[in-house]
């Protein structure tokens, strides 16, 4: 334990003292950009897939007896995708009443504005009367009935 100790007190005076040198920019790619790179490929349901697998071994590794190491493996994926997808439709509904309680609270607040500003009366555009072209008269005569 004490020689694990002090490789990484090594390490970490040499990320801290000298990170331009060969060794420095070497440590630093290795223990740093490519964690880094490899976490940020990582998605929800890999997480959860980890989480899960994890629970399982710790569990005692009793489906991995009964099922098998692929079936059990195949069973953790298909959960992971199912759990992901519960919670994006959760995240998705939240967001959904967060905006609708947030149009409810800021409701007093906009009726007031509108009762401040001046209301504009509403014209109406009135369409000009138009007379047929071939109308000689100003007025229809009446024709009398034939009874």
């Amino acid at each position: 334990m004490v020689m694990f100790l002090g490789f990484m007190a090594a390490i970490t005076l040499v990320m801290w003292l000298a990170p331009d040198s060969a060794a420095g920019r070497a440590l630093n790619q290795q223990l740093v950009e490519r964690p880094l790179d490899q976490l940020s490929k990582m998605r929800s349901h890999h997480l959860i897939f980890l989480i899960l697998m994890a629970g399982f071994a710790l569990g005692g590794g009793e489906i991995f007896l009964l099922m098998g190491p692929e079936l059990a493996t195949a069973f953790v994926v298909d959960l992971s995708i199912y759990f992901d997808a519960v919670l994006v439709t959760y995240a998705v509904s939240a967001l959904a009443v967060a905006r609708k309680s947030m149009r409810f609270l800021a409701l007093p607040f906009t009726s007031r504005l509108r009762r401040v500003r001046a209301r504009r009366k509403r014209s109406a555009i009135r369409k000009a009367e138009r007379r047929p072209s071939n109308d000689d008269e100003p007025d229809p005569a009446l024709l009398p009935l034939a009874a």
